[in-house]
């Protein structure tokens, strides 16, 4: 099995920490791969899209260029998104219906299923955008924390560590506040396709996440008739917060459809 792995919001595909190894663990038969959006992480080079449709097409064209390529597999694929990615997965699925066969979509909203302020929580909105305009990359990097972790939002000793790391990231590859910018219109912007995808679809979601409202993914989960898990105490990066209960979850799923 192939895993594509697509991060959210201007979030480097280094920040899955050791996600993807866990889930290789879990399901040991799994490949993944990672590309970031366009603007992020490798390419921070240049400046996101500002919609949806197009940062899907600029991920499709590097896929399949990797795939000539022989740097990606020709497939069987299936994908992993969360937020913004999976937004840009769901679209994708339907410009592709036959591309991957299951899709997993972590704490993701739609402009259809959801008012503006159950899609982005505006108090914690507000203090990000703060502290990207701070110029400074630990600001940034420590607020995304408080706001989308729950475990290391108070005083656990590994926050420094993870803070640190984070930071490092943020400062080897800065993304733009243009590309800032025009993620948040692209998602913003997003609405559900009419057609309902040929892909199998799981929604994971956190009932305690603090940025994104756990009711999109359950409206989300019920348009499509797909099921849905909980988290019960992680914040919006359950990759962070309890790697292993989304690893497992992932891998169980993927492997037995449960």
């Amino acid at each position: 099995m192939n895993l594509l792995l697509i991060q959210g919001l201007i979030r480097d595909q280094r920040c899955w920490g050791d996600f993807p190894e866990r889930l290789r663990h879990h399901a040991p038969h799994l490949k993944t791969f990672s590309l970031d959006l366009p603007g992020i992480g490798t390419e921070f080079r240049r400046t996101s899209p500002d919609s949806v449709t197009a940062i899907r097409i600029d991920l499709a064209k590097r896929f399949h260029e990797k795939i000539k390529h022989g740097e990606f597999p020709t497939g069987p694929w299936m994908l992993f998104s969360t937020g913004l990615g999976a937004m840009v997965a769901l679209d994708w699925t339907d410009a592709e219906p036959l591309l991957f066969k299951k899709l997993v979509l972590l704490n993701t909203s739609s402009r259809d299923v959801a008012s503006p302020l159950e899609r982005a929580n505006l108090v914690h909105s507000l203090k990000i955008l703060r502290a990207v305009f701070s110029n400074r990359s630990e600001n940034l990097e420590r607020r995304l924390l408080l706001s989308a972790s729950n475990r290391f939002a108070g005083t656990d000793p590994r926050m420094q560590e993870l803070l640190q790391r984070q930071t490092r990231y943020s400062k080897e590859r800065p993304f733009s506040r243009l590309t800032l910018w025009r993620q948040v219109n692209a998602a913003s912007a997003f609405t559900l396709a009419r057609n309902k995808p040929t892909s199998k679809l799981l929604f994971l979601s956190s009932a305690a996440d603090r940025l994104v409202s756990s009711e999109c993914s359950v409206r989300l989960a019920d348009r499509f008739g797909a099921k849905h898990h909980s988290h019960p105490w992680a914040g919006h990066e359950v990759a962070i917060d309890d790697p292993e209960w989304l690893a497992k979850e992932t891998a169980d799923w993927l492997e037995n459809g449960r």
